[in-house]
């Protein structure tokens, strides 16, 4: 699997359970990348959840260490891209 792939992946498990989160994405070396998502506070859980055991298992599995961040959106406004 590939950073990029790895990412898609993540994004898609996001948005599947958070359709209007905003997601923005760091990349740091072929291996590191961080992602973003800002959610409303009442599905940032679900969010967490939906990311976190993927997440070890790439980094276990794949060596890819892709970390997911996920902040109120009312009250951290994304950053612009």
């Amino acid at each position: 699997m590939t950073l990029e792939e790895a990412i898609t992946e993540l994004k898609g498990r996001i948005t599947a359970v958070c359709p209007s989160a905003v997601i923005r994405v760091m990349r740091a070396s072929a291996e590191e990348a961080s992602i973003r998502a800002y959610a409303p506070a009442d599905q940032e859980n679900a969010v967490k959840d939906a990311t976190r055991d993927r997440t070890i298992q790439m980094l276990t599995d794949e060596g890819l260490d892709v970390q997911v961040f996920v902040y109120d959106i009312t009250t951290s406004l994304p950053p612009e891209e």
